[in-house]
């Protein structure tokens, strides 16, 4: 218990200074006309908002230029989240559906207090049981189940059921290099901003999160029009 509430204040932190990091491009006037509209009608018309069905950072964060010119979607999770595992599903589709356009990028929240996710997710990856890590999204979407499994014995026999090596999980788990992966895990958190789950963010310049997340077909439409918005910017850019 006094593991979750550590974890509750570091978001919650977090949540507060989100709004520093996110411009903030809305007035008064356009929230009332914004709140009339239905993301299904913003959908159809192809008019999304800076604010409601997305945020932008104030200050884009630079990612590498990709020599095959795809659009680079980076997906925040962390167990204990419902929306996460839908959010894996979305853009793995989104992902074979634009092949050409897209490349999707995985990572665990991390903060000095809170670093379960990541090192659990990289110790399974590390022994090439991303499945597993990928299965556990669904376990530990009940919160008790989260709690059960946060305590390493409890871990260890999960672990054995899908016929996990505990000794050799437990090795890597301890392990510098596993160390290392976790404290990249905590500077990118903290780089990024991210202040809640699952947090997406695309191109280094658009955040997506559970407001937008929740629906596959909504998330799908902002997508496509901040992919399209990322392209042209791109486009004009080598043009000149």
């Amino acid at each position: 218990m006094f593991s979750m509430k550590i974890k509750f204040c570091c978001y919650l932190f977090l949540v507060c200074l989100a709004p520093a990091v996110f411009a903030q491009k809305n007035t008064a006037g356009t929230h009332a006309a914004q709140a009339i509209a239905s993301p299904g009608n913003r959908a159809a018309k192809n008019e999304f908002q800076d604010g409601q069905d997305y945020f932008s950072y104030s200050t884009p964060i630079h990612t590498e230029n990709r020599r095959d010119g795809k659009i680079l979607i980076q997906s925040f999770f962390d167990y204990d989240c419902r929306v996460c595992v839908n959010t894996l599903d979305i853009l793995e589709l989104y992902s074979k559906i634009n092949p050409n356009k897209v490349v999707v990028e995985e990572y665990p929240i991390a903060t000095k207090e809170t670093t379960f996710s990541a090192q659990v997710y990289y110790s399974l990856k590390r022994m090439n049981h991303e499945d597993i890590a990928e299965l556990l999204l669904f376990e530990t979407t009940d919160i008790e189940r989260y709690r059960e499994l946060t305590k390493f014995e409890n871990l260890l026999a999960y672990l054995k059921q899908q016929n996990v090596d505990e000794k050799l999980f437990t090795d890597i788990y301890q392990s510098a290099e596993i160390r290392r992966q976790v404290s990249e895990a905590i500077y990118r958190t903290e780089k990024y901003g991210v202040f809640t789950y699952p947090f997406v963010v695309i191109g280094g310049k658009y955040v997506l999160t559970n407001s937008t997340l929740y629906n596959d077909d909504y998330t799908f439409a902002v997508l496509d029009f901040l992919v399209h918005e990322l392209s042209a910017v791109s486009t004009a850019t080598h043009s000149k």
